[in-house]
């Protein structure tokens, strides 16, 4: 019997109420010039004050960032970053000495053009030029730094490989050539390059090269604050880009390391907590506080610029949040809401093992399906004399579920660099 109704119910769900020129402010009454959700229009003033209001009480609830702390400000010359970058010297220069933002900031800019096609030592050495300007403008002190240099040996990496840009304008034009000299030969090590370029290209999927990617960043800005002696790390995470994080993270078996990887504040590297100040912010937010606020930002290439919306996981969960935002405004927050209700067992001894790539504490209790796939995709080649180099269960323990698949999809983890597991 043939059914003559519609199987799709989607016209069933709430949709999205297009606002209307007579909506009011919902704070002091007068005419609204934009709509953050359905239900939350604000005129300029009261926008500006809700902003600030929002990023300093998410400082001030956790207390994780204490007066008078180093802080290294991740800046990549995007708009969440952009912001965070202009939230923070706003509120140093705060009229009362109450409300000020007591730190002592530095930016970092990782530069990642060399494992970006197509994108070549020309275009990288204008890219670092329009992120020094837009650095050198707030006054902080600046350090340049390129993804290969976390190949690099770690005391090495003190005598060249980062720049610094200090605050001073006598200093700020040498130091500004010294950076472009320095993008003309991608790095002191050339082998470093090379060797990075090989470990991408040798990654199958664009899942696997999305997961290196962001453990290497992660492992060079901690590099760059421990060296310069920064505490902690401010990274300019949207909860848009979180809540796809939650949902692309646990379809990659990353799922335990949720809280560290989307929560407030990020401790697996112990003297060096990475905080996400902007996470309690939309995408769409953001945007219009740049807007009303004339924040610059400036748009560099990445690794997943331009590919097919099913390239990977990341960017096909990307695709389904964004598509669902636009008729159900509440889609970003209620992801993330869900996944900030997860946290990390405080139950656990103190020699707990964490994973040798990513530090996330690793999962003990193995089903026997998992250790299979451990011993299987881990396998490594054996040398010319027949020898096998190392056995599965020398490098499987030590990695979590979602790390021995990235590693898995690189084929022959023997080869891999030792700064991986560092």
């Amino acid at each position: 019997m043939e059914c003559g109704g519609q199987l799709d119910d989607t016209d069933k769900l709430p949709q999205r109420h297009l606002p209307t020129a007579q909506k009011k402010c919902v704070r002091c009454g007068k005419a609204a010039v934009l709509v953050v959700q359905t239900s939350a229009a604000f005129c300029r003033e009261c926008f500006l004050n809700y902003f600030t209001h929002k990023f300093r009480s998410g400082l001030g609830k956790t207390r994780v960032v204490q007066p008078g702390e180093r802080v290294l400000l991740a800046f990549s010359g995007g708009p969440s970053s952009a912001a965070l970058l202009h939230l923070v010297k706003r509120g140093m220069e705060e009229g009362t000495q109450k409300k000020r933002l007591r730190i002592e900031p530095g930016l970092v800019f990782v530069d990642e053009g060399s494992i970006v096609q197509g994108f070549d030592v020309g275009q990288r050495q204008k890219a670092v030029q329009t992120v020094s300007k837009l650095a050198e403008d707030t006054g902080f002190p600046v350090h340049f730094v390129m993804l290969e240099d976390v190949l690099t040996d770690e005391h090495s990496t003190e005598t060249d490989p980062l720049v610094t840009v200090s605050d001073s304008e006598e200093t700020s034009q040498d130091t500004t050539e010294d950076v472009e000299r320095q993008v003309k030969s991608p790095s002191i090590d050339d082998s470093s390059a090379d060797r990075l370029k090989r470990l991408f290209e040798d990654a199958k999927s664009l899942t696997a090269k999305e997961d290196l990617l962001q453990m290497l960043r992660s492992k060079l800005l901690v590099r760059v604050a421990r060296m310069h002696g920064y505490t902690k790390v401010m990274v300019g995470d949207s909860g848009t880009r979180l809540s796809v994080r939650i949902m692309a993270d646990i379809a990659k078996g990353r799922g335990a390391a949720l809280p560290l990887n989307t929560g407030f504040a990020d401790d697996r590297h112990g003297d060096v907590v990475i905080v996400r100040p902007m996470r309690d912010f939309i995408a769409k937010e953001i945007s219009m506080y740049n807007t009303i606020c004339q924040v610059e930002s400036v748009f560099l290439p990445m690794l997943t610029t331009k590919v097919a919306e099913k390239a990977s996981i990341g960017h096909l969960t990307e695709a389904f949040i964004s598509g669902l935002q636009v008729n159900f405004p509440s889609t970003v927050s209620t992801v993330f809401r869900t996944g900030a209700k997860l946290g990390v067992s405080h139950d656990q001894p103190e020699g707990h093992k964490r994973c040798a790539m990513c530090k996330a504490p690793l999962d003990t209790g193995q089903t026997p399906l998992q250790s299979s796939v451990y011993k299987t995709s881990l396998a490594p080649a054996g040398d010319d004399s027949g020898e096998c180099v190392a056995t599965g269960q020398d490098l499987g323990p030590s990695l979590c579920h979602g790390c021995s698949l990235t590693v898995a999809d690189l084929g022959d983890w023997s080869t891999l660099p030792d700064q991986l597991y560092a």
